[in-house]
């Protein structure tokens, strides 16, 4: 069964299926660099499925190419203000515990990535690690972050800045939803 892609992430496959074949690797190939199958590849390409940012940079880091790659950029914009009204939160995939909203991104030369997130509870992600550094601030909650071989708890108004080239994860802790500020670099969309 097929899921519904949000209009603004079908140019994700687009984009991924021009810099593999520009690269000459197959499908077959890539999923054997990145670990994922060539089957979701595949289903990402036709636009029947949106990758997760783990899942995304797996994909960026097997093409060799940073994740704003798939991204269009705004053009040379060096300000942008987004109201509350306007605001356009996102779940990579319909039953997901976790919805985003980016903050800050595609800004001409951005340096970071910021996002809000909402983590529901029993929602966790997979251990990942990339290049760059990772800031959260809790906003809302508690979260429990798993960075290398530490582990820390963070509640409201308190905040984590860590190197993400170790393996990191965050899994909600309270019985309540998380709702915390990330912001990531190098910047990722």
């Amino acid at each position: 069964m097929g899921t519904v892609v949000d209009d603004d992430f079908r140019h994700l496959g687009q984009r991924l299926q021009g810099l593999r074949r520009a690269q000459g690797l197959t499908l077959e190939l890539l999923a054997s660099d990145s670990g994922l199958s060539a089957g979701y590849l595949s289903q990402i390409e036709n636009g029947q499925a949106v990758p997760s940012l783990t899942a995304l940079q797996v994909i960026a880091a097997s093409l060799g190419v940073e994740v704003a790659t798939f991204f269009p950029e705004e053009g040379a914009a060096t300000t942008r203000v987004v109201r509350a009204a306007d605001r356009h939160a996102f779940r990579f995939e319909p039953q997901s515990g976790e919805e985003y909203a980016v903050l800050a991104q595609q800004v001409k030369d951005s340096a970071f990535t910021a996002v809000h997130a909402r983590h529901l509870p029993g929602a966790g992600a997979l251990p990942f690690r990339h290049l760059g550094e990772e800031f959260a601030l809790v906003l809302s909650g508690r979260l429990r972050l798993q960075i290398g071989d530490e582990t820390r708890e963070l509640g409201p108004g308190e905040w984590a800045h860590y190197s993400s080239q170790h393996g990191h994860s965050a899994e909600v802790v309270s019985g309540e939803p998380v709702e915390a500020l990330w912001i990531l670099t190098p910047a990722i969309v």
